[in-house]
Formats: structure tokens, sequence, C-alpha cells
């Protein structure tokens, strides 16, 4: 794993998903993110992006935006 220079920083992050349909079904998950952030112009940009889900399948149809 590389180590962040100076003008980079790694944020982690926990999260939950919740899926509901027509207040039947209902469905969790849930994972952890890692970001490189790097200072870009004065601000922060992401560099890398990894996502770990604790599940290994997801439902067809589901669609995510980390």
């Amino acid at each position: 794993e590389e180590t962040p220079t100076p003008d980079e920083v790694d944020v982690l992050s926990a999260f939950t998903v919740r899926q509901a349909r027509k207040l039947r079904d209902e469905a969790w998950w849930a994972g952890r993110r890692r970001d490189r952030m790097r200072r870009v112009d004065g601000g922060w940009k992401i560099a890398r992006r990894e996502v770990h889900l604790d599940s290994t399948v997801l439902p067809r149809g589901i669609a995510i935006f980390f």
C-alpha cells in the first residue's frame, strides 16, 4: 500500500445501504470506503477510491453510487 504524499490524506468511512420497495420488501447492506484525497489548486479531489461490501452478492436491479 502506498504512503500518502504530503499533499494527500486517506479518509475512511463506514456506510449502510437500505433498500425498501413498496414498504414490503426491505434489505440492508454494510461496508466501508477508503478514499485517497489530494490537494489540488487549494481544494481536495478524490485521487483513488476503494469500496468494500460486507456482502458478496447484491440483488439484480440495484444501483448504488459510492
